[in-house]
């Protein structure tokens, strides 16, 4: 169990970068995803990032960040991967109600392990493509908040996101300190579909972490409902 070594650490970064104030439970929660991560990523190559120090900054930290800006309680993370920023941000606040989406069976065959071990409720798995799941009735225009981390740039995110979002539901785009180049490139995209940059946030999680920057979008009007277009299609050509 290596992560309980950190666990005042876990608690000392929470507060300092997101000013909340874990309970043991809550601590107990993300050590054991920590060590049920790196246990995983031995056969799953689910994360790049494997020293405990670095996994409680870049993704427990980072993901748990976004709660300062989330609005509702449904909540899609698409493109989850190893669970960022889904698992960290359901620990964090259980209130809210997530949908974990992602295209790879075997990454949500391990976050099924990860919602089990943890006892977490009001989060559950769904299998899908980003075209298909923004097609499919049962979620389009259903979440108050959607993010999408590190999945692809802003102009083929939006595409993804806005059609699963309500009308006046928002989008949080984390991105790094190329996030001017890629709201440049957006422009026709937030326009056809129906979204307006609400605020650019900024922090730091010191030395040695990239700048970071959560771009915060809403949906103004009802997204057309060609969006998103086939499997595959916005990302060979996004909307530019």
């Amino acid at each position: 169990m290596m992560f309980n070594q950190h666990a005042s650490l876990i608690h000392q970064l929470t507060y300092q970068h997101i000013g909340s104030d874990l309970s043991d439970l809550q601590v107990t929660q993300l050590c054991n995803f920590g060590d049920l991560l790196l246990d995983w990523n031995q056969r799953l190559n689910l994360t790049r990032i494997t020293d405990p120090h670095e996994v409680i900054l870049k993704h427990f930290i980072d993901s748990m960040v976004l709660s300062n800006y989330i609005s509702g309680v449904t909540f899609a993370d698409l493109g989850t991967g190893a669970g960022f920023p889904g698992v960290p941000l359901k620990i964090l606040r259980p209130d809210l109600d997530i949908v974990l989406m992602d295209s790879l069976k075997k990454r949500l065959d391990f976050l099924e392990v990860v919602i089990n071990r943890l006892s977490l409720t009001g989060i559950k798995t769904v299998h899908a493509r980003m075209e298909d799941f923004g097609r499919n009735m049962h979620y389009r225009g259903h979440f108050d908040t959607v993010s999408s981390r590190a999945v692809a740039r802003l102009p083929v995110l939006l595409e993804y996101a806005l059609p699963v979002l309500k009308v006046n539901g928002l989008f949080l785009a984390p991105k790094g300190s190329q996030f001017e180049v890629e709201l440049a490139e957006s422009k026709k995209a937030l326009l056809i579909l129906g979204g307006t940059v609400e605020g650019i946030e900024h922090f730091s999680l010191g030395e040695g972490a990239e700048h970071r920057t959560v771009i915060r979008i809403r949906k103004m009007k009802e997204t057309p409902s060609q969006y998103p277009r086939q499997a595959g299609t916005p990302t060979k050509s996004p909307i530019s």
